[in-house]
């Protein structure tokens, strides 16, 4: 820079040349995008070859025992939400390739998996179409009522979604069929101010201490696809008489007050804005996605729109509050 009388200017040492703008050139044809299907072989390939698999297996099963007992021939059913977009990011094939892996681990038919998020593109729904996992067409911002044991997969979802989904199962036989797959609810319950949870999460707030949780060990391959996920399950016998208080004046337990105004204009639209029928473009990146970003911060009540779908598993209409 030069310090002469006039304005300051800036100018180049030496025999260095400015880089020039380059130009496009015309009718350049856009690159490749890598085969979806390539990549997420190599990222199983990978995941394979860590003790973080194997552990993990082990520790799922063990969590499978204490959830349901299920009987050797029986096996629970599987939905996959916030799953992101296999074909643009890492840690959705990560995740994804763990689920398969599970699932075929545990002798889970693939068809016995249901899939969903809003950012799916083309690409997404076709390799899960090649992999026999079955995507659902209903955004339902996880308001899925389940029949039967199921996991229910959701890694780094909005904490929006994890009370939609234990409010539709809100009863004392249908909230023990879940195993959940998330991130640690305890967390949200520690960082989060006791009256906002309560008044904006009030199934997260009730259910917190009764959850039996197991946290997955940190994948070195993966660090932010599993990071602060846990298995979690409440068991028939926890829910047992169960209230807010002691004294006859209690609120019921089981009794919950309405959605909040602010879940509620999320639900209506979500299911404005993203629910389309089969072979439908979804949804773009960003817009109502599903999951928070791939790295959340435990505790944040901030969040972006959310959604879900509707399962084509057995379901029933009707909330249950009781």
């Amino acid at each position: 820079m030069s310090r002469g009388g006039g304005e300051p200017q800036f100018s180049y040492e030496g025999h260095f040349t400015p880089a020039r703008t380059r130009k496009k050139r015309k009718n350049r044809q856009p690159a490749d995008r890598p085969d979806p299907t390539v990549l997420l072989e190599k990222t199983s390939e990978e995941l394979a070859r860590t003790n973080w698999l194997r552990d993990t297996q082990q520790a799922l099963r063990e969590s499978l025992e204490g959830a349901f007992a299920l009987e050797s021939d029986v096996v629970p059913d599987v939905l996959c939400l916030g799953l992101g977009s296999p074909a643009s990011s890492r840690d959705a094939r990560a995740q994804l390739a763990f689920l398969l892996a599970a699932c075929d681990d545990l002798r889970i038919p693939r068809k016995n998996v249901y899939v969903f998020d809003p950012v799916f593109t083309d690409q997404d729904c076709e390799l899960l179409a090649q992999l026999g996992l079955t995507s659902l067409p209903e955004n339902r911002v996880a308001r899925h009522r389940v029949q039967s044991p199921t996991i229910v997969f959701m890694p780094h979802c909005d904490l929006h979604l994890y009370d939609n989904l234990f409010r539709e199962n809100w009863g004392k036989e249908q909230l023990p069929r879940i195993l959940l797959i998330a991130n640690r609810l305890s967390e949200y319950a520690a960082n989060i101010p006791s009256r906002k949870l309560n008044a904006e999460y009030p199934c997260v707030a009730r259910l917190a201490p009764y959850l039996t949780s197991r946290p997955l060990q940190p994948s070195v391959a993966f660090p932010t696809a599993f990071n602060n996920t846990a298995f979690q399950f409440v068991s028939a016998g926890s829910l047992a008489e169960r209230s807010l208080g002691d004294g006859e004046d209690a609120p019921d337990w089981w009794t919950l007050p309405p959605m909040t105004t602010t879940a509620t204009e999320t639900v209506e639209a979500s299911e404005a804005v993203h629910s389309v029928g089969p072979g439908d473009d979804i949804a773009t990146p960003g817009a109502g996605s599903y999951s928070e970003p791939k790295q959340p911060r435990v505790g944040s009540a901030d969040a972006s729109p959310t959604s879900a779908s509707r399962s084509a598993m057995p379901v029933t209409e009707a909330p249950s509050a009781s």
